[in-house]
């Protein structure tokens, strides 16, 4: 019997880095089409919520009990990545 523990250790951490690099890409994509618009930050607010729920969504179905765990790790270097890509329509 094969051990997919193993497999799913390492495919969590690396769909949260796909989540977060798609959320910034969509976001980059927004600003550069609506540039210093409103339409802008609405945009990245909303996106910004599935791509939390992503997030929440791998914790659980990874089983993650801690962030000290190699995908717990992943998932949060990604929760704060995609925290950190809406700042700017936040602040700005």
């Amino acid at each position: 019997m094969r051990d997919y523990r193993n497999a799913i250790d390492l495919l969590t951490p690396t769909l949260a880095l796909a989540v977060w690099a798609a959320h910034f890409s969509l976001l980059w994509g927004a600003s550069s089409i609506f540039p210093d618009q409103p339409a802008a930050r609405w945009i990245a607010a909303a996106l910004t919520v599935p791509a939390l729920g992503a997030m929440v969504w791998l914790w659980r179905r990874g089983g993650v009990r801690s962030v000290t765990t190699v995908p717990g790790l992943g998932i949060a270097i990604s929760t704060v990545g995609i925290l950190f890509d809406l700042l700017p329509a936040v602040i700005g």
